[in-house]
């Protein structure tokens, strides 16, 4: 039988595993940088809310930035994926523009809608037009690591974005950090199946969703970590899948997974943690009593904040769908279609 190291050494060309395995020290590399950014023309400005504009991996952030805000923070965060800008927009929101590669042109459209309406803009990428854009119109541009796929690179891409949000005092950072990173390297090891697939939750997890529909479901507070992963899923495993959120799925598509048969394809993956609000809890606890899917994981996320129960979610996913892609045969970095249609789109 092919073990997944043998998997990883034949489909995993562009070292995707290496690229996940890194992810506290990403985190822990962004935040010392952060120290040193020159944010003296922002600092002490007043804003109505943050616009974080990106695609893809590079937009993860903005959710979990909002989720955060919404739990415990002092400003409006909304992501914008797509082009232009929304109407409502003002000259009085700072707008967070991230693009890994700095070429996404939906994002760049956007920026350019933002310096027209004279928005303060601060800019992440590994360089790109977007650099060039940012930096030509006097605003603040920060240099992300390049050099490998932007879904892999959520440490660098959220830990600066988070870090600017603490750097600004719109948004807390938890007390300890260090010891956070410590666990959230734990999780890291936890998860890695390379050395002893054999024992590993995350392999059976895998084998056990394998020509399943993924259902991904989340409370609020962990909404944008039950969505990445479903992207995580998408991207890396190529497999099809979808969050949904309690208490908003209580309103319609539990509908669904109450009729006879309608869920015989589907696998379940159900994310919760400590601070789950009690009627949450309970609307969850509904839900596994009356709703019968084979398989069904429940995933406690870890952590002694709200911010390390997502990270150890955006964790733990990328380490499963990555096991998915390996065990279908695919390199979890591979991503013909999207490529296919950026090339149709630039011709």
């Amino acid at each position: 039988m092919v073990t997944l190291r043998e998997l990883a050494n034949s489909l995993d060309a562009s070292d995707m595993l290496g690229h996940i395995r890194n992810f506290p020290s990403d985190l822990a590399a962004a935040w010392g940088k952060s120290e040193s950014w020159d944010l003296v023309s922002i600092e002490s400005q007043t804003f109505a809310g943050v616009i974080c504009l990106g695609m893809g991996g590079s937009a993860s952030g903005g959710d979990f930035l909002s989720c955060l805000s919404d739990a415990d923070g002092c400003l409006p965060f909304v992501t914008h994926r797509g082009y232009g800008l929304p109407t409502w927009v003002s000259e009085n929101w700072l707008v967070l523009a991230t693009s890994y590669s700095g070429n996404t042109e939906e994002t760049l459209d956007a920026v350019e809608a933002a310096i027209g309406l004279g928005c303060t803009v601060v800019g992440l990428s590994s360089g790109g037009a977007l650099q060039s854009l940012v930096q030509n119109s006097n605003q603040i541009w920060i240099d992300l690591p390049g050099g490998q796929p932007p879904r892999s690179a959520f440490g660098h891409i959220f830990g600066s974005q988070v870090a600017l949000a603490w750097r600004l005092g719109i948004l807390s950072a938890p007390d300890n950090l260090d010891e956070m990173l410590a666990r959230l390297s734990e999780a890291v090891d936890a998860c890695d199946f390379i050395d002893d697939e054999e024992e590993d939750v995350v392999v059976e997890m895998a084998q056990s969703i394998l020509g399943h529909e993924v259902s991904v479901l989340a409370t609020q507070s962990l909404a944008p970590a039950a969505y990445r992963a479903a992207c995580q899923l998408n991207e890396n495993g190529g497999v099809f899948a979808r969050s949904q959120i309690i208490p908003e799925m209580n309103h319609n598509e539990v509908v669904a997974w109450g009729e006879v048969n309608a869920a015989d394809n589907q696998s379940l993956l159900i994310f919760s943690w400590d601070g789950i609000h009690e009627r949450n809890d309970l609307r969850l606890d509904w839900f596994l009593d009356n709703v019968e899917v084979e398989p069904t994981w429940g995933l406690l996320c870890e952590g002694e904040s709200h911010l390390e129960a997502l990270l150890y979610a955006a964790i733990l996913m990328d380490w499963l769908s990555c096991a998915v892609a390996l065990l279908r045969g695919k390199d979890p970095t591979a991503i013909g279609p999207i490529v296919g249609l950026k090339d149709y789109l630039s011709q």
